[in-house]
């Protein structure tokens, strides 16, 4: 099995499949952020040039010519500049109002995803594997040749989310840092995940 990681085009990869996978990287939290029609936001978001989701930072994992999973990962010192780019492409996606509407639920998530992040490494924002495909290595293979960029990684991880944290630690990630917000009286928790 060889996993090809290639630079997302909106011309040839898939994106409502790009939008499920990224939705199903943390339903929760993706739910919780985007809203109730948080695919359609995804959606619009795949084709907004201020977002996470775009070439420069967005790949997809590519398994015999299928699409098996994306990862979406930038320059640590790159952070707050990529986050205040992608705010605005949110804004178009969310629509004005919907956006200020949902700033106070932003500014507590904000405090959540607190620790130390350093500037020389890789921040890992979204990584997901096509459900039908997980347990076959596709995962391990990302982190892998994420690695070969950057050996020094860091993630946010739902903290209710124990597959995920055993994935990562079985791939060399430890927690480094736990934060915790209740949003309409519903608790929420992220672990920050950090490879050195």
């Amino acid at each position: 099995m060889t996993i090809v990681l290639e630079t997302y085009d909106a011309q040839k990869h898939d994106q409502d499949k790009l939008a499920t996978l990224i939705f199903e990287s943390d339903v929760v939290m993706n739910r919780l952020v985007y809203g109730e029609k948080a695919l359609e936001v995804l959606g619009k978001l795949l084709n907004i040039p201020e977002s996470y989701f775009v070439p420069e930072y967005m790949q997809c994992a590519m398994l015999d010519g299928k699409l098996a999973g994306v990862v979406v990962s930038y320059p640590t010192a790159q952070m707050r500049a990529v986050d205040q780019r992608a705010g605005k492409g949110f804004m178009k996606a969310l629509g004005f109002f919907n956006f200020i509407k949902r700033l106070p639920l932003y500014t507590k998530m904000e405090k959540m995803l607190g620790g130390t992040i350093a500037d020389d490494g890789l921040y890992i924002h979204t990584l997901c594997v096509d459900g039908d495909l997980r347990g076959q290595g596709i995962g391990s293979a990302i982190i892998r040749a994420l690695a070969q960029e950057n050996g020094k990684m860091y993630l946010y991880v739902n903290a209710t989310n124990d597959q995920a944290i055993r994935f990562y630690e079985k791939n060399g990630f430890r927690q480094a840092f736990y934060g915790e917000m209740q949003y309409k009286g519903q608790p929420y928790a992220e672990y920050l995940m950090a490879r050195d």
